[in-house]
């Protein structure tokens, strides 16, 4: 409650005023109403240690994510970006949970390194996406982007909540353009095909900003040639075009 006290301007006063009973930083079961009323599935990415605790303290949200359809991936640790049995490690865990094989990988803090991708293959991960193609505007070179290494997908972050709001400055009221800009981009770019990845943290869907994600969505559904689809879908798709 301090924390988010020291933080109060990025609130609304309702959300401070359930803070007794709400903590506006656990919103998953939200997300997860929120996709389901428009038919959609997102990847969830899980750290296996918090600074404060472990996976498993969302246990019943990981089983509640796999059993409703929506992909979970590793939030591997920095630390491990260059440790083979390190990354092994965590994926082992996720997976005794989930009794699913996990193929997404992004590294926290999208820490990235040149042997990542290598490493990842040989644990059978299928995708990455701990690198960003974000500066301080959109522009084609963020559009339609992806590349492979040794059949390792790796999907460059476009958007991202904290980036967006933090170093963008972009305001609520913008937003919405902001996609339909990155959307209009990558369709001149390649109007057939092109990818958009977006971070969105559950942690900030009370917050200014973030609270836009509903919206967001909204606006992206509305959109008759946009297609939100899981990492591991994606995937699939372009496996079978190549």
């Amino acid at each position: 409650m301090e924390h988010i006290l020291n933080r109060r301007d990025r609130f609304d006063n309702q959300t401070l005023a359930n803070l007794g009973s709400k903590n506006p930083y656990y919103n998953i079961p939200e997300f997860m109403a929120m996709e389901e009323k428009f038919g959609l599935r997102s990847t969830f990415f899980f750290r296996t240690r918090y600074e404060q605790g472990n996976y498993l303290d969302y246990e019943d949200d990981i089983r509640n994510l796999i059993k409703g359809g929506w992909e979970v991936g590793l939030h591997s640790d920095p630390s491990s970006v260059t440790d083979l049995d390190k990354i092994k490690e965590e994926k082992t865990k996720l997976e005794k949970l989930t009794k699913n094989m996990i193929s997404a990988n992004r590294v926290h803090y999208l820490g990235f390194h040149s042997q990542l991708p290598y490493k990842l293959k040989e644990l059978g991960f299928g995708y990455d996406s701990s690198t960003k193609k974000f500066k301080d505007r959109i522009d084609t070179s963020d559009m339609g982007y992806y590349y492979m290494t040794d059949h390792l997908i790796e999907f460059p972050i476009t958007l991202m909540d904290a980036y967006l709001f933090t170093y963008m400055k972009v305001t609520e009221e913008n937003i919405l353009q902001i996609f339909a800009d990155a959307l209009n981009l990558g369709r001149k770019f390649n109007p057939a095909f092109n990818i958009l990845s977006v971070i969105w943290h559950d942690n900030v869907l009370k917050m200014k900003g973030g609270r836009m994600y509903p919206k967001i969505l909204q606006y992206l559904v509305s959109q008759d040639d946009v297609k939100i689809l899981r990492g591991v879908d994606l995937v699939e798709i372009i496996n079978k075009g190549n």
